[in-house]
């Protein structure tokens, strides 16, 4: 291969992982504003923290809780088997560091479930969500997104950074 098939494999695998992190961000996004969601008000899901950092203010993982169908537990999933909806009222964002992938786990699903672990986005080296308050009211989502086929060793190799401020709804 000459000089210019490999500069072009090189930009296409970074462009390809700047796809895959903004489509990470999204996603992240989409689920992490659905926390906290309570539609009738009811207080016997007020109480509940709804996003867990693991103990602290900052982790690879997040662990989120919502009452999506008004029914005051927090115990429902919500598929669509004829595409890939997939939601749950308790689940588990969290990197899959043996295989850089971003996955939702159904904390409501059997162990031996295969809908228990959803894989969200391929490629990601680190993620780190943050509480930039301690208020649970939002979440900072930090990421690295690596290049496929580009060893670590080229001189040209770069990361994909990506960070968002999600603010969660009804908190």
């Amino acid at each position: 291969m000459n000089g210019f098939q490999q500069s072009y494999q090189r930009e296409e695998a970074y462009a390809d992982a700047a796809r895959n992190a903004r489509f990470a961000v999204s996603r992240i996004e989409e689920i992490v504003r659905s926390a906290g969601t309570n539609p009738t008000g009811r207080t016997t899901v007020n109480w509940l923290t709804f996003v867990d950092f693991g103990g602290g203010n900052s982790s690879s993982s997040l662990h989120l809780i919502s009452d999506l169908n008004g029914d005051a537990a927090t115990t429902s999933t919500i598929t669509a088997d004829s595409d890939v909806i997939i939601t749950s009222e308790n689940m588990t964002l969290t990197l899959n560091t043996s295989t850089n992938t971003i996955v939702m786990v159904d904390n409501n699903q059997p162990i031996d479930s295969t809908r228990r672990s959803v894989p969200i986005a391929e490629n990601i080296r680190s993620l780190t969500f943050t509480d930039p308050d301690g208020s649970r009211r939002q979440v900072d989502v930090d990421l690295y997104a690596v290049p496929n086929g580009v060893p670590i060793t080229d001189r040209r190799y770069r990361e994909v950074h990506y960070t968002a401020n999600i603010r969660l709804r009804n908190r």
